[in-house]
């Protein structure tokens, strides 16, 4: 049952978003939605981008013949991770060896919600050396306590089609680097039996190149896990007596374990998806450094927001997705107009069918500004959405991660196929 409802999100998605990628205007995606998908159904065998680059789209019976590669996180048969408070820093392993057969290996743990800095290191080490055609990982930054800031690169870096992907800016957020993680290691376990449509998870990663973030926010993570104790240095740990102190004494916190459970921030108090340099000046939030919603000192300001940006400056990002918990929501439109309008409700239109999520306005629903979608949709007139998965109190357990990771299990090769051809 799993796999037919997997099955008909492919067909859903590739003859609705993909119509709407292939020149529906502004007018027909703001007032009928279904006149998109008419139009590709006359004539459903080419469909065209908005560079008039060919798209050829299966029949429905070819997709339903297709088999989307399944699996579920209760497969998993990796040990628990540790709880303990974690004492070395890992470092990427910059010369990976293949081994000899990484089919049967499962990489990612998803017994416990608990997954920690120092396991995604060793699973992404151990996934590059497993696959070293398909996935490179390097640090495209260094957090404030000293931690790499591991990129992730799955596919074909010398594609014109690069996809950045960030998860776990907001660190109590963390669940979403575990899904992160498996969307990953799924792709690379099925990478020679996997379909999408009409084209095999080879062919889609031949064609486009993602750049993942798993662990945007390592720092505040490891805070949000274990504590200020998590973090190595001095000043930073007594910083953070300072940030509580603050917190107390500006009523923002009763104190207690969950003001560290619930953190967001990074080591320094700057909630970090309101560092970015689209509405920073306007954004007004708390006005020291906090668990949560204070700007920074500038826009930019923080290592952590710095690495998005080398990444999105060095691959050219033709769209961004972040990662956030909760509310099973898919944000877009953050003010934008015209073809950038239009291409980010096709990205929305393409995530929301994939996920079972809806997509709500960040304009009408006066969300925040100064994050990192806004930064990307308003600033670089690049398409960027932005996932709330799972409806829990943040972190999210373990018991919601099976839901979760049904909404995003092929959300990878379904942006593959869709923008495969530019």
């Amino acid at each position: 049952m799993r796999k037919i409802k997997r099955v008909q999100r492919t067909v859903l998605a590739v003859f609705s978003a993909l119509a709407l990628l292939a020149g529906c205007g502004k007018a027909a995606v703001t007032n009928s939605e279904s006149s998109c998908v008419d139009t590709a159904s006359s004539d459903a065998s080419t469909l065209t981008t908005p560079d008039s680059a060919p798209v050829n789209t299966p029949t429905e019976s070819d997709i339903y013949a297709s088999s989307a590669v399944d699996k579920t996180g209760s497969e998993k048969t990796n040990s628990p991770t540790p709880t303990t408070t974690p004492t070395a820093t890992p470092s990427v392993d910059p010369t990976p060896t293949p081994a000899e057969d990484p089919a049967g290996i499962d990489f990612v743990s998803t017994e416990t919600a608990l997954y920690t800095y120092e396991q995604m290191m060793t699973d992404l080490s151990e996934m590059a050396q497993a696959y070293p055609d398909l996935l490179t990982v390097k640090s495209c930054g260094t957090s404030l306590d000293g931690r790499e800031i591991p990129e992730a690169i799955l596919g074909n870096p010398e594609s014109s089609r690069h996809i950045l992907i960030q998860a776990s800016i907001h660190a109590r957020e963390y669940i979403n680097t575990l899904v992160a993680m498996e969307q990953i290691e799924y792709f690379l376990h099925h990478h020679a039996d996997g379909m999408y449509a009409d084209a095999s998870y080879d062919q889609l990663l031949s064609s486009v190149c993602f750049h993942i973030l798993p662990m945007t926010n390592p720092d505040g993570v490891s805070i949000s896990q274990f504590g200020p104790d998590a973090i190595e240095n001095e000043d930073l740990r007594a910083g953070l007596d300072d940030i509580l102190q603050n917190d107390l004494n500006g009523g923002r916190t009763s104190g207690g374990d969950s003001y560290w459970t619930r953190w967001k921030a990074n080591a320094r108090g700057v909630d970090l998806n309101r560092n970015f340099d689209a509405g920073w000046d306007m954004y007004e939030g708390v006005s020291y450094p906090s668990s949560d919603h204070y700007k920074g000192t500038s826009p930019a300001s923080e290592p952590e927001t710095q690495a998005i940006l080398s990444v999105a400056d060095a691959c050219n990002a033709m769209i961004t997705i972040s990662y956030h918990s909760k509310g099973g929501v898919i944000y877009w439109d953050y003010g934008s107009s015209g073809e950038v309008y239009d291409k980010d409700y096709a990205l929305m239109s393409l995530v929301s069918v994939m996920t079972g999520y809806s997509g709500s306005s960040s304009v009408q629903s006066s969300q925040d500004a100064a994050g990192c979608s806004d930064y990307f949709v308003l600033v670089r007139g690049v398409p960027s959405v932005t996932i709330e998965n799972g409806y829990s109190d943040c972190p999210i357990g373990i018991d919601e991660y099976p839901s979760i990771w049904n909404a995003n299990a092929e959300l990878l090769p379904a942006l593959a196929f869709t923008y495969k051809n530019g």
